[in-house]
């Protein structure tokens, strides 16, 4: 295929670019100590195997919420620090439990004893999600960005083996209930989609439909989008394009792997599922084992906005049996897409972004959350296309997962908007609880600007949101032909330097999604820079998604909280201090490209860096937020400079003879280009002697160019035992006085979880409790600390966020050690040591202070407070909910401080075994349940 090349300028500039003018852009309201990534959960919840306790990741807060079920309503007994960004966990035991952190690339492994983290397993770049399978017991875990899923021995934590994915991010795994095949899905499967440039379609071309409006001149030379389909290529209207394309794609949206193998390589793959696929499940019902997957189908194939106004996707549930058999239903076979206007009916009704999927335990009931319409739609898997779905419940905000518990008759669903989980009865689908996950500390501005980026009410029919494309506000990787034959041409952008700039044709022909990550900076919106700001994106609201009327200015200004904060994650190309790889001449040399693009003229006299601004090193974005005239790019569009920060995740086409592709599309507006290294072949640039060495190491830094966020951010070290020092402890320390990040510390002293932040002034960690018992700790002194179930666990978090994280979780400005003695909660701003014991208006405060010595051998004392006197119960349970000693039953005791104690015997007067219980006071305010570990 004959590519264009989208250049920098390819003449000088006479008037100085050296004077771009910032672009305007909406303020968010952001929080210093908050970073928004934004990150999609894959298995945020899940039971331990005795069903005993529910565990649940606290993505904003970097925690494991552990709930206990023995009671009539969840009641969270414990919070534990993990890495950043937690989007998965799964239990091979009872007492362990596997937190996937997709920012921190790595794996938490818990010790539910403990309550605390034992050890990390890094695993590579943004991790997904774990499973455990086979004989003997293997952890799975999916690795996205670099297409695999890796294996491990969950004993040793080494890696046994790696499988290759043909697909691009690998999420979500199951397992079936023998344990002897793993199942993951491909995030970004594609739909077999890819496009032809604008000179292999040159006049060529459908007519448009609808046909041009009188008084517009003639359309750019545009791309064109063609599909696999039966073996050949065609477009839309069915022409075969068999003789411009010599290479073919993969159609992998699931993939089987063999865990009862030593060797457990991919068995099977499905294809024609799903573009993007999100959840998946295998039926736990003995002798069953259909797998289900939910996912979503782009209809990118269709040109033009008129034609896909309001169903730009078909959201899908599909079945896989054990034979390999497939089908496919509509989660919304009561939409007429006919009518673009919809129906309140129907939105009403609608299911879409189907983020979780459940099966009940005898396999007769499927449960998806549909994160769209905040709603949990329960399915019949047996049923036909028009019948499969049989119920529609209202659920929280956000709903990404949800777990079945059958002894229980209950449903858990996790709300990511506000970060809730909801108990439902599986019999009538109302709500028996409501717990928060625990503290959230994300920004309102943010929490209220979700529902009009995910909101299903912001379209026509219910099911479809700006992140049915701009998946959790980045990409969905394909292209899509949003013209309109119809619209209107548009001038250039005021503060443009290029005097040739022609304006904009509404008929733009095919464009890449875009991320909606690292905005400010970058000046005016969308490939072409026709959008000023994100306020401009009003009309598609209207004229794309359906939604009539348009948003309101006030509603706008909350999508633009949420959307202008989003943060790209590190860049994994990059040295953990933030420096470019180096490598032999004659091999890509990021470091050597590095030098290149700052230093070195490439295109009339200007270097990479005149247009692609960035400082040295690269920590902008990369572009200078101009735009460039068509003849300068031999396109026939003007196109802004694009930013640079995302090249990483755009590989995975080759436009080679033969070659299977993972997808379709690769760089520039249309995706038509499949590499850096041939982009860099433009007519315009110049590299001088040895032209494509150079270009592989300008491919290797552009691959590489910085993100905004320091590799440092996230980086976890966990201590077991107490350590002299560590190399890469020391980068950690050195990037944090460089400014890449904070660097905080967490165990465990005393049998109580402490913290600790890193000043990098004098070198030394402050701890989480005041006053002069509680000095500073040298790193070696720190490192002392180390030992088993006091594992000492050094985490990189991004800039000014350390205190929060580290030291002062509530942001209350008392410590969360102090908070912790003083028996106030360290996860509630309004809970301090001022005021545990004291109401506003001088009433009592009922409060569990704390349950001390833990560990404990003789005894252990259980302190509370009570607002007013009162009958208290106290009971102790065991892991599986069995009461051991009734301490108090009744007790009538006077209002103010109170403690009682358990000696550590049963109620029989035999000595309970060594172990994890669970200690529940009760009063006529509430209950409080607290775990406390029993020692030899």
């Amino acid at each position: 295929m004959r590519r264009i090349w989208l250049a920098p300028l390819a003449l000088s500039l006479a008037f100085g670019l050296s004077a771009f003018p910032r672009q305007l852009t909406s303020r968010a309201a952001l929080s210093p100590d908050f970073v928004h990534f934004e990150t999609a959960h894959v298995h945020p919840a899940c039971l331990t195997p005795d069903g005993a306790r529910l565990l649940v990741v606290n993505t904003p807060d970097g925690r494991l919420g552990v709930f206990d079920l023995t009671g009539p309503a969840p009641v969270r007994v414990a919070e534990i620090p993990v890495g950043l960004e937690p989007v998965s966990v799964a239990a091979p035991s009872d007492s362990e439990a596997w937190v996937v952190n997709n920012l921190s690339d790595d794996v938490s492994v818990v010790d539910l004893a403990t309550m605390h983290v034992k050890a990390t397993l890094r695993v590579g770049d943004e991790p997904a999600d774990v499973v455990f399978a086979g004989s003997p017991l293997r952890a799975y875990v999916s690795v996205s960005q670099e297409d695999a899923v890796k294996v491990y021995d969950p004993g040793t934590l080494a890696q046994t083996d790696v499988v290759p994915i043909n697909g691009r991010m690998p999420t979500a795994l199951a397992r079936n209930p023998e344990g002897t095949r793993v199942y993951v899905s491909v995030l970004h499967a594609g739909n077999r989609t890819s496009v032809l440039s604008f000179q292999e379609a040159f006049g060529l071309l459908p007519p448009p439909n609808p046909s041009m409006a009188p008084g517009l001149p003639p359309p750019p030379n545009v791309g064109l989008i063609i599909q696999q389909q039966g073996g050949h290529w065609v477009d839309e209207s069915g022409r075969n394009w068999d003789a411009k394309v010599p290479y073919s794609l993969w159609e992998v949206d699931v993939a089987e792997m063999d865990a009862a193998s030593p060797a457990p390589g991919v068995l099977r793959t499905f294809g024609d599922l799903g573009t993007v696929n999100f959840a998946l499940a295998v039926s736990p019902a003995p002798g069953d084992g259909r797998v289900a997957l939910t996912s979503t189908e782009a209809r990118n194939l269709v040109r033009f906005e008129p034609n896909l106004r309001g169903h730009l996707v078909d959201t899908r549930l599909s079945l896989i049996t054990p034979a390999g058999a497939t089908s496919t239903r509509l989660l919304n076979p009561h939409v007429n897409y006919a009518d673009t206007v919809g129906t309140q009916a129907e939105r009403d009704s609608a299911i879409g972004i189907p983020t979780g999927v459940a099966w009940s335990g005898d396999g007769q009931r499927l449960y998806v959350t549909s994160l769209a319409t905040n709603r949990l739609a329960v399915l019949d898997p047996a049923g036909g296309p028009l019948t499969s779905v049989v119920a529609r419940c209202a659920t929280v905000a956000g709903p990404s997962g949800v777990v079945v518990d059958e002894p229980r008759g209950r449903l858990y669903v996790v709300g990511r908007f506000r970060n809730q989980l909801q108990t439902l009865s599986a019999a009538d689908f109302s709500q028996v609880a409501l717990n928060a996950i625990g503290f959230d500390p994300t920004p309102d501005a943010i929490v209220n600007g979700r529902k009009f980026f995910y909101g299903g009410f912001t379209s026509a029919h219910g099911d479809q949101a700006c992140a049915t494309c701009h998946l959790f506000g980045d990409m969905d990787n394909i292209a899509w032909d949003l013209g309109d034959p119809r619209g209107q041409y548009l001038p250039p952008p005021p503060g443009m330097l290029d005097p040739f700039l022609e304006g904009f044709h509404p008929m733009k022909g095919p464009m890449v999604t875009q991320t909606l990550r690292g905005l400010p900076g970058t000046g005016v919106l969308h490939w072409r820079g026709d959008r000023q700001n994100l306020d401009a994106f009003r009309p598609a609201f209207r004229n794309l998604l359906g939604k009539v009327p348009a948003p309101a200015d006030s509603e706008m200004a909350a999508f633009d909280d949420f959307v202008l904060p989003l943060a790209y994650p590190p860049n994994p190309y990059q040295y953990l201090d933030r420096s470019m790889r180096d490598a032999p001449p004659g091999q890509p040399s990021a470091r050597r490209g590095q030098t290149f693009f700052f230093n070195s003229p490439v295109d009339a006299g200007q270097t990479c860096n005149f247009c692609h601004v960035a400082s040295n090193p690269p920590f902008g974005p990369g572009t200078s937020g101009q735009l460039v005239n068509d003849a300068a790019l031999q396109e026939d569009q003007d196109m802004k400079i694009p930013q640079l920060r995302n090249l990483y995740r755009k590989t995975g086409f080759t436009d080679l003879p033969g070659v299977v592709n993972k997808r379709g599309f690769g760089y520039i507006h249309d995706g038509s280009t499949d590499n850096l290294f041939n982009f860099l072949k433009f007519p315009g640039f110049s590299f001088g002697a040895d032209p494509d060495e150079k270009r592989r190491d300008l491919e290797a830094f552009l691959l590489s160019f910085d993100t905004g966020m320091a590799p440092a951010v996230g980086y976890q070290l966990t201590f077991a035992v107490a350590a002299p020092g560590s190399s890469t402890l020391d980068t950690l320390r050195a990037r944090a006085a460089a400014g890449d990040c904070d660097l905080i510390a967490r165990g465990r002293v005393g049998g109580q979880p402490r913290g600790w932040l890193y000043q990098p002034a004098s070198q030394d960690w402050q701890p989480d409790k005041t006053g002069p018992a509680n000095p500073n700790l040298a790193t070696a002194e720190l490192l002392a600390l180390a030992g088993p179930g006091s594992e000492v666990t050094v985490t990189g978090v991004p800039k000014g966020s350390g205190v929060r994280i580290g030291i002062d979780r509530d942001r209350d400005g008392y410590p969360d050690g102090d908070e912790l003695d003083a028996g106030s909660d360290p996860g509630d701003p309004r809970s301090t040591p001022a005021n545990v014991a004291v109401l506003p208006g001088g009433g009592g405060r009922f409060a569990l202070l704390g349950v001390r010595p833990n560990p404990f051998r003789e005894r252990t004392e259980v302190a509370f407070t009570l607002g007013r006197a009162g009958r208290v119960d106290l009971t102790v349970y065991d892991l599986l909910g069995r009461e051991v000693r009734r301490v108090a039953r009744g007790l009538w005791l006077e209002a103010g401080r109170q403690s009682l104690a358990w000696d550590g015997r049963r109620g029989e007067g035999s000595e309970a075994a060594a172990g994890v219980y669970f200690i529940r006071l009760r009063t006529d305010a509430g209950h409080w349940t607290r775990p406390v570990v029993r020692m030899r």
